[in-house]
């Protein structure tokens, strides 16, 4: 966000908020900014280009408000189309933009949102911070680096002070997409976390990683899971993300 300091100006839009009554809560790379201070690849201001948050549909209206007020315009087209769900802003002067998750934070998979916006003041918990990188099917640099911050910066334990794995399991346990993508993206990190952790490092995230698939494999599975676990990857497992800029370009 040119001329924009991201972890401040997300503080701010979520103070705002408060003082409305409206829990707004940040995730995406400003979240991991906040949360993980030796992130360093999130402390260059130019690496969070966006702002992406959370809030509850009850707020939809305000939260329209808010960002009006504080000097946002809102995505008319995406608004309309994806409004119940998801919201969209930027500044006019191509100072960012930002996205408003409803309940929901839903790109390759879904994941409820519902009752978790009260554990941080600030953020989702970072079990859910977690989640939104490890449902990336086709996962980036970015999105690699910031699950490696999490699991670096954080044992697995109890929010606020670690990343709680009861959702994650319960969550691969009921829905056999969310575990093929997540165990695929957890192994996948094991074999790239050598590019960029030191040994010391790899062997602290490498426990981690391993601890948490040893949890979701040895947690009882749902009949549905197993139903869908038969068809396997014959049948596409995860959703095409929604393209918010191919909507904004269509009013311009």
């Amino acid at each position: 966000m040119q001329g924009l300091d991201p972890k401040a100006e997300a503080v701010r839009l979520i103070e705002a908020a408060a003082r409305k009554g409206i829990m707004l809560r940040a995730l995406g790379g400003v979240a991991i900014a906040l949360r993980c201070p030796s992130a360093r690849h999130r402390q260059d201001p130019a690496r969070i280009p966006d702002l992406d948050f959370a809030t509850y549909s009850r707020w939809r209206g305000e939260v329209k408000e808010l960002f009006v007020d504080q000097g946002y315009e809102p995505n008319r087209l995406f608004n309309a189309l994806q409004g119940r769900t998801r919201l969209n802003f930027f500044r006019p002067a191509g100072n960012g933009e930002v996205d408003v998750f409803l309940d929901t934070f839903r790109m390759c998979h879904r994941l409820s949102l519902v009752g978790r916006l009260e554990a941080h003041d600030y953020t989702l918990p970072l079990a859910d911070l977690l989640l939104t990188k490890l449902q990336v099917v086709q996962l980036n640099e970015k999105d690699l680096l910031d699950i490696l911050a999490l699991l670096k910066g954080y044992p697995l334990g109890a929010e606020p002070t670690g990343i709680d794995p009861g959702p994650i399991v319960r969550l691969c346990a009921a829905d056999w997409g969310w575990y093929r993508t997540v165990t695929l993206n957890l192994d996948r990190i094991l074999q790239l976390a050598p590019r960029y952790l030191d040994t010391a490092d790899l062997r602290l995230v490498g426990g981690r990683i391993q601890e948490l698939r040893a949890q979701i494999e040895g947690n009882p599975k749902s009949i549905f899971w197993k139903a869908r676990a038969a068809v396997g990857e014959r049948v596409r497992w995860y959703d095409l993300p929604e393209d918010v800029k191919a909507h904004r370009e269509q009013l311009v």
